[in-house]
This record gives C-alpha cells, structure tokens and sequence, in this order.
C-alpha cells in the first residue's frame, strides 16, 4: 500500500491547462479586489451641476401644482 501523503497527492493533480486555468481566475479575483479597494479608498465624488441643483430644488409637478392652486384660492 501506499503511504497516505501519495494518495492525497494524486487527488491534487492537475493538468498544465488546468493550472493555467486556476492561476489566471486567482489573479483575476486578485485583482478585483484591489481594484475595489483602491476605488474605494480614492474615489473622488462626482461633481454637482447646476442641472442637479435645479431638478433637486423645482419640486415635483404635483407639487408645483398643489401651491399654484392654494396661490389662486389665496387671492
């Protein structure tokens, strides 16, 4: 019989292309996650336009129409 250690390794084994493969999804997983901390560590956040500041500001159209009504009944 053989010793345990051999038996294990014989499980293991892999074919050139099967290592190839293994390598290439470990350095790619790699380096998602640097590429994550990294964005996270120095992004910037997007700047805010007057476009943003408008929309934000007018309100929403029931809104609008809600005090154009309650101005009328007013006068």
């Amino acid at each position: 019989m053989k010793p345990k250690k051999s038996r294990r390794r014989q499980i293991f084994v892999l074919t050139p292309e099967e290592t190839r493969t293994l390598l290439f999804i470990l350095v790619a997983f790699f380096l998602g996650v640097a590429a994550k901390s990294y964005r996270a560590k120095y992004s910037t956040p997007p700047p805010r336009t007057a476009v943003h500041d408008t929309a934000t500001s007018a309100g929403l159209p029931a809104q609008k129409r809600a005090e154009a009504k309650r101005r009328k009944l007013a006068r």
